[in-house]
């Protein structure tokens, strides 16, 4: 005898016990209401659309024990099973009887799939995914749909097999026991072509790559096996390459799926994987962009279960998901839901019911589906397409699977878990079990031994295979590739020239910065901005003085006419932390939003601007702008942080992506960072970028560039420069606070002209024979200078870095060249003596100072002393160590 519920305790008011609920005793019941037949079973249907996950059966292994055992049937609604049917309307089926529509909702909703679709607030929304998700569960698998999928499976195990069997103690990180995950895949590709995707960008885990690159993404088995033998996969003529591991190899090709063409691309990774999300998302954006069409890219990320609840860049990259300024229309997630974390049980990872529970408070739809069922799986993958190409939002489906391993090949997994790898041990694997189910062994092993015959010959071809430039150069290559494409016009750094000619015509220039201040008629701007902003910056102009906001600007402005794009990104870029900016004026009345720039380099249909404040994250959206960069080489794109230590939490971003992406995966970026510096008695948080950790992975030539500008010419030559060469670098710069509204930090419109470029360093000399040789970068040389002025200090040279990466050995060398070889040198910086520039540096002209053959080579420190952290917190403090450092220049002259 089935158990009955109380039917009132379904409703949203207790009724059955009205009396005891204070003011509700004055609502007015309407009891026939609970006696009408089609709300009764309207209310059956909503409960297992709202609860029907809670009693899903979703676990392949049947270790997950669901804590309601149990969902109450059409009995507890009071439903009679000689009732009429009264709801087809609302489920668009002919259903007969109540017992039919009672199998009919426990088999959409409480079975092998779960859905969450009760955090979505639009009540239209909520109706076309239930009617929908219904819909496409209902449509019948055809042969055809199951020869693709016994195809994928079979072929996905037995490469696999194969990699087991050629290298047995190789940590590969088979897709065994989660092989649905690749059903779902070729579901989403085929339903993305239909509804007008041409281009997907996928970021993806370890788990199952290399049978889904090489079977559904066309990657040469032979590329994969040359590195797993040891060999590169960047070019020979690529002396700086230094590769990276197997699993994180990645792909661009394009493939027909259902006769029509898809590119689909894949982002690499670091071992750290979610970190490569908001990389796919800033890529995916970057080809909307350029396309001018959202729903012709889309963005796509297959995520780990314990990653995706543990990992905070997750939280972070789904927090841009629906902000104007990084929307990509909708991310399609995957979670390969292992149930495990490498060794970790689910009870030790989190404590919330599903690794997806992120998503409920971004209100975005959930899926849970047994990965065993692929049928099932094929069609919800399909209906997370069509969803995501209507609501132009995310949607997740989380694929409940196991591993057949450990969390490789080489672990012994029943350490940690017995009782699932007892489980695991019995079990008879999915290409096995769906093979058994439509089609005979024959079929099974014909497919198995067409893989191995293909992987032998792949396996043969590799030991004689070599990574050349002309191969990843090459637009028909499956493999690794590199400056193809939109890239095609780009090299490798040691191919190119470091320097470019950035100076422009001063009348052209003039102009430019009047258009930087230009407002349209009508808008009410602030008082203050128009004295203090415009006013100021076109009494700059007149005077042929200008600073370094003016600087920044035309910069930009001249980039925008030349045909680049320009995306500054970054928190409260519009107007910048220092209210120095101001790319954008808001409206006093209105909060209406006038970008004089973009409306400018609009009328000139040329190159496009965007201006993106953004959330008070870091390493997401360093993460995201580092990926938009990567997408094509005419895109400048800068973040700035808030100060220059912020990007400190963001710093994994800098170290597996930004420093090193043409050494491990031949990317190259534009990406410019804008890190303000300065110790001007702002304490531990607020003073510096930490340029220390910048310059330690720095390689002379290779990976990045490090710049701290002391004058505005600088940092409009090298925004010019950013761009103005044959290949692309990122750009660290350390912005000093200080300088930007200082009067002794201004430059003309000559320093700007057509004969002039980036200047590495800047020398300032005082006396034809220098008996002091003073090495300085940054803002510090206009106290330097003032100190020496009011000495009356002479025989002095000063040579001020403007760059420090790569350090400028060469004009270094040519500076040096006519001073005496007796000479004495000193380093003055303003950090603690154990940061800043100074080691970095000490090295660097040390071996300038050998090959120029000085008798003297000491140098010797003026700055603050070693500190334990970045800057003292109390103002005495700060005010006594700049006496010190004064006190240490007076004792040089």
């Amino acid at each position: 005898m089935q158990q009955h519920f109380n039917y009132a305790r379904l409703l949203k008011y207790p009724f059955s016990n009205y009396k005891n609920y204070g003011q509700l005793t004055q609502v007015k019941l309407d009891k026939s209401l609970l006696e009408n037949i089609e709300n009764k079973q309207y209310h059956f249907i909503q409960y297992y659309r709202q609860n029907g996950h809670l009693v899903a059966q979703l676990d392949p292994l049947q270790l997950i024990e669901n804590k309601q055992k149990e969902m109450p049937g059409v009995l507890d609604f009071g439903i009679k099973y000689n009732d009429d049917i009264k709801v087809n309307n609302i489920l668009k089926r002919d259903l007969k009887s109540i017992e039919e529509l009672e199998e009919y909702i426990n088999k959409l909703y409480a079975s092998s799939v779960g859905v969450e679709f009760e955090q979505i607030e639009d009540p239209e929304e909520k109706q076309w995914l239930h009617e929908n998700y219904e819909k496409f569960i209902n449509e019948e698998i055809t042969q055809a749909d199951r020869v693709s999928i016994h195809n994928l499976l079979v072929q996905m195990e037995a490469i696999d097999h194969y990699y087991h069997k050629k290298f047995t103690t190789f940590k590969r990180y088979a897709g065994e026991g989660g092989e649905g995950v690749i059903v779902a895949l070729r579901a989403i590709y085929g339903q993305a072509v239909e509804l007008g995707v041409t281009d997907v960008v996928q970021s993806m885990a370890h788990r199952g790559r290399f049978p889904i690159m090489s079977s559904l993404l066309d990657y040469p088995p032979s590329d994969i096996f040359r590195k797993i033998m040891g060999e590169n996969d960047l070019p020979q003529e690529y002396t700086f390459g230094v590769d990276d591991v197997v699993h994180h190899l990645s792909t661009s090709n394009k493939k027909k799926f259902n006769n029509k063409d898809l590119t689909i691309t894949v982002v690499h990774n670091p071992s750290h994987l979610e970190a490569a999300n908001p990389v796919s998302q800033g890529k995916a954006k970057a080809k909307q962009d350029d396309y001018g069409n959202v729903n012709q890219v889309l963005n796509l990320q297959l995520h780990g279960d314990a990653a995706f609840a543990g990992q905070g860049i997750v939280y972070e990259s789904m927090l841009l998901s629906g902000l104007d300024n990084y929307t990509n229309g909708g991310t399609v997630h995957i979670i390969q839901n292992n149930q495990i974390g490498y060794t970790t049980n689910i009870k030790d990872s989190r404590f919330s019911r599903y690794s997806s529970d992120l998503l409920l408070a971004y209100k975005y739809p959930i899926l849970h589906v047994n990965g065993e069922d692929v049928e099932t799986l094929h069609k919800v993958s399909k209906f997370a397409v069509e969803y995501r190409q209507k609501f132009k939002k995310d949607i997740l489906i989380d694929i409940v699977t196991y591993r057949k391993y450990g969390h490789n090949e080489v672990d012994e997994p029943s350490f940690t878990q017995p009782n699932m790898y007892e489980k695991v041990r019995k079990a008879k694997s999915l290409p096995l079990k769906y093979n058994q189910l439509y089609f005979r062994q024959e079929d099974y092993e014909k497919i198995r031994q067409k893989v191995f015959t293909y992987l032998d010959s792949e396996y043969e071809k590799a030991k004689t295979m070599k990574q050349t430039l002309a191969k990843i150069t090459d637009e028909k290559s499956k493999g690794s590739k590199a400056f193809t494409q939109k890239w095609s016009k780009m090299k490798f750094t040691q191919f190119c020239e470091q320097d470019a000619k950035t100076g422009l015509n001063k009348d052209y220039l003039i102009n430019l910065a009047k258009q930087s201040v230009v407002i349209k008629p009508n808008f009410n701007l602030h008082p203050r901005l128009q004295k203090y902003f415009i006013d100021d910056r076109l009494d700059q102009i007149q005077k042929n003085s200008i600073d370094w906001a003016t600087c920044e600007t035309i910069a930009v402005g001249s980039l925008l006419e030349e045909g680049y794009n320009v995306r500054l990104s970054g928190e409260d870029v519009e107007r910048g932390t220092f209210s120095q900016r101001h790319w954008a004026f808001i409206d006093q009345k209105t909060e209406e939003k006038w970008i004089p720039m973009q409306n400018f380099a609009d009328a000139k249909l040329q190159g496009r601007l965007q201006v993106a404040n953004s959330p008070l994250a870091e390493a997401s959206v360093m993460g995201y702008e580092f990926g938009y960069s990567l997408e094509n080489p005419n895109n400048l794109v800068m973040w700035e942080a808030q100060f220059g230590d912020f990007y400190n939490t963001g710093q994994h971003m800098s170290d597996t992506f930004i420093t090193c992406a043409e050494e491990k995966w031949m990317r190259q970026s534009s990406l410019v960072l804008l890190l303000p510096h300065g110790y001007d008695g702002a304490g531990p948080e607020h003073s510096s970028c930490r340029m220390e950790r910048w310059l330690q992975q720095g390689v002379q030539n290779q990976n990045f560039q490090f710049a701290i500008p002391s004058n505005p010419s600088s940092i409009f030559h090298i925004l010019r420069r950013q761009m103005h060469r044959q290949f692309r670098k990122p750009l660290i710069i350390a912005n000093a606070k200080s300088l930007l509204r200082s009067n002794k930090a201004k430059c003309t419109f000559e320093d700007l002209g057509e004969d002039k470029s980036f200047q590495r360093i800047i020398t300032h000399k005082q006396g034809e024979n220098p008996n002091k040789v003073i090495f300085t970068y940054g803002k510090y040389v206009y106290d330097l200078l003032e100190q020496l002025e009011k000495k009356n200090a002479d025989n002095y040279i000063i040579f001020t870095f403007e760059q420090l990466l790569p350090f400028p050995k060469y004009e270094l060398e040519q500076g040096l060249k006519q001073i005496k070889k007796d000479v004495k040198f000193y380093f003055v910086q303003e950090e603690p003596q154990n940061q800043g520039g100074f080691n970095y540096c000490q090295l660097q002209i040390d071996q300038v100072l050998s090959t120029l053959q000085f008798t003297n080579k000491t140098i010797n420190y003026i700055g603050r002393p070693e500190c334990p952290s970045v800057a003292v917190g109390a103002s005495i403090l700060h005010k006594q160590e700049l006496q010190n450092i004064v006190k240490q220049i007076d004792s040089i002259l």
